[in-house]
């Protein structure tokens, strides 16, 4: 995060990051399709097999864990849609129990 003294210096882009900040990061640059927190990136990292980031190479730093941002942010910004899917609708919704125009 700019001014947290561990960004690289070539774009101002943060070296090391943890669980808040890649949240905090990817949900501003539109790499995921609704906000996401900091448990829902843990999740991903814990699950999905092509998280970049091995475990034994996550840093403690404090009470916090931290690793490259750079290959997370390609694995954001490449991967492709997953998660929930969209809020299903209403059971009442659309089944024409209102006024019908004629």
């Amino acid at each position: 995060m700019p001014g947290n003294g561990s960004e690289t210096p070539e774009r101002g882009e943060p070296a090391l990051v943890t669980f808040t900040q890649i949240a905090q990061l990817v949900t501003e640059r539109g790499y995921v399709s609704r906000p996401i927190t900091r448990q829902g990136v843990r999740y991903i990292a814990d699950h999905d097999p092509d998280w970049p980031v091995p475990k034994d190479q996550w840093m403690k730093l404090g009470n916090a864990l931290v690793m490259p941002w750079p290959p997370v942010e390609r694995f954001f910004r490449e991967r492709t849609r997953r998660g929930r899917g969209p809020a299903e609708k209403n059971a009442d919704e659309g089944t024409g129990t209102g006024s019908a125009e004629t």
